[in-house]
């Protein structure tokens, strides 16, 4: 691919960053991001702010924190469209940061259940390596490739690299006709490959929904968040509250959660922008456990939810 195409190509990808920022004392979440532009959304609105303006983004890359020089492109009553004005922009980088890599693991006693994105190949050869650290040879690795692209030659021979060394079995699941191609070549008899969705895993995304009336004859959701909120997650919740009132109060249970993406803390912020104005009691979080309950805080999601 020629240095033009790439660069038309990358200028067209986004993501869901969901990192917390501050525009010249404006304190935000980047809900989506390409290499040249995101959406910052304000906690309280953008006061005295005008497109065209120019500042300063602080925001952290790599546990460092960067400042990023922009331009407001546009004002909104949820935040800003900020672009930005230098030649050489840590944009980029927050993308790369969402592509490829372990996604998320979890281990139980005779089990590893990891989900992988982006491209398996020698790249996220650390990322492969944590899921196997202080863990004994015969257990069962069920690897989630939905978010997978692309396998290389290289990825092929960490699959028969862990393999050999664990005795105890891969699964991997969720794998679409491109990826399923790229494995045709893999012939090992420990692993076994699940074409397109794995209904465990499909599981772990899948939301409930209660509706009520409050004592006021306001319409109460109640949604029973999944274990896996993630990117695959973003339709269906979506689809949720655009079905009911904007006025309706929302109650999000996060009791069966494990594990909340980037691209859910994104998929929140637009069910707060969707009701924003419509009511005045906030979005409630219940049930979360202390691991979800601290990364909310962190990036400051109780300014836009009552976190219980």
């Amino acid at each position: 691919m020629s240095n033009s195409a790439a660069t038309n190509r990358r200028s067209k990808e986004r993501a869901f960053c969901g990192l917390p920022m501050e525009f010249d004392g404006h304190l935000g979440n980047a809900l989506d991001i390409n290499e040249h532009a995101l959406f910052l959304v304000l906690g309280d609105p953008a006061k005295n702010i005008e497109a065209g303006r120019k500042g300063v983004l602080t925001f952290e890359l790599n546990g460092q924190k960067v400042t990023e020089a922009v331009k407001v492109a546009r004002v909104t009553a949820a935040g800003l469209s900020l672009v930005s004005v230098q030649e050489a922009s840590h944009f980029p980088l927050l993308i790369n940061q969402s592509h490829s890599g372990l996604k998320y693991v979890h281990h139980t006693e005779r089990e590893t259940i990891a989900h992988f994105r982006g491209d398996f190949s020698a790249n996220i050869w650390l990322d492969f390596c944590r899921i196997q650290e202080g863990k004994a040879s015969g257990r069962l690795y069920r690897l989630d490739f939905t978010n997978v692209v692309h396998v290389a030659p290289s990825g092929v021979a960490m699959l028969l690299l862990l393999e050999a060394e664990n005795d105890g079995g891969i699964v991997l699941c969720n794998c679409n006709k491109v990826i399923m191609k790229e494995l045709s070549k893999l012939r090992a008899p420990g692993i076994d490959i699940t074409f397109f969705q794995d209904r465990v895993a499909d599981s772990d995304h899948q939301f409930a929904v209660s509706v009520e009336e409050d004592s006021s004859g306001q319409e109460l959701v109640t949604v029973r968040i999944a274990r896996m909120f993630d990117y695959n997650c973003r339709n269906g919740f979506a689809d949720i509250y655009r079905s009911r009132p904007k006025n309706a109060l929302f109650v999000l249970d996060f009791q069966d959660t494990y594990h909340v993406g980037k691209a859910a803390f994104g998929t929140l912020l637009l069910l707060n922008q969707y009701v924003r104005g419509q009511n005045r009691k906030p979005i409630r979080i219940v049930n979360s456990n202390p691991i979800i309950r601290q990364k909310l805080l962190d990036m400051k999601f109780d300014r836009y939810f009552s976190i219980e």
